[in-house]
Formats: structure tokens, sequence, C-alpha cells
């Protein structure tokens, strides 16, 4: 792992601590989009995301790395093809898939990312809040 990885993981593991909203289980009602920008909010800083990414409501603890704060203004046009939300989910499952412009870290482009192992709703719940507005 590179060590931009292991600090992330680092970040992982300090912020492991906040509390992951979940739906209870049990019921067959969707979360309304609210409880999912929420969970998104939680998964940021629990799966170590606001250790290297500036959020719509957080400050990275490193530099060199995509701001993500008002990603509803670039996400849709950064690349050709793919919608805001696909963007933003791409980057999450195949980080390695395209090297954002604005990632001006001092390590290697494809090992700047950890491909974190994320289930498809916490992808959503991700996106959800990096879209929310």
């Amino acid at each position: 792992m590179s060590r931009v990885g292991h600090l992330c993981a680092i970040g992982a593991v300090v912020l492991g601590t906040a509390s992951i909203a979940t739906w209870p289980r049990g019921d067959a009602r969707a979360p309304s989009a609210d409880s999912s920008v929420e969970r998104g909010a939680s998964l940021f800083q629990a799966k170590g995301c606001a250790s290297c990414h500036t959020g719509p409501d957080t400050t990275a603890l490193l530099t060199g790395f995509p701001s993500l704060a008002d990603a509803p203004a670039w996400a849709a046009t950064r690349r050709p093809g793919l919608s805001a939300d696909r963007y933003l989910a791409e980057s999450m499952q195949a980080p390695a898939a395209f090297v954002s412009p604005a990632f001006t870290g001092s390590v290697g482009p494809t090992t700047g990312m950890p491909q974190l192992p994320l289930t498809d709703a916490e992808i959503a719940a991700l996106v959800d809040y990096l879209l929310a507005t």
C-alpha cells in the first residue's frame, strides 16, 4: 500500500469512531433522500474520505487531493460522457480509472486514492451526500 493509502487507512481508523447511521432492519420502507445524505455524511468520516478530501462540511487533514466540497458545480463536466453521480460513483469504485486534474499530490496519481471496500448502498449514500445542495 502506498504512503497515501496508509495515511487514508490511518484516517479511517481514527475517524472510524464516528457513528454510521443505518436503516433499521426489517423495515420495508426505503430510506428518504435526507437519510441517505446523512448516512453519506457519516460514511465520509467513517471511511476516511475526510482525511484526504475536503467535503461539503469538512476540511481535509492532508493536502494535494481534490476538494469535493462543490461537487455539484463540476462533477457532471469532469469526465465526458458521465453524469455527476456516475462520475463520483466511478471514482469510488475504480479510483484509477480517471485521475482528477485537481490532484496535486506528490505521489503517483494512480496510487493517490485507495480502493475502499464500499457496498453499492454506501456509494449511493456518499454520492447523495456529495451532490446534496
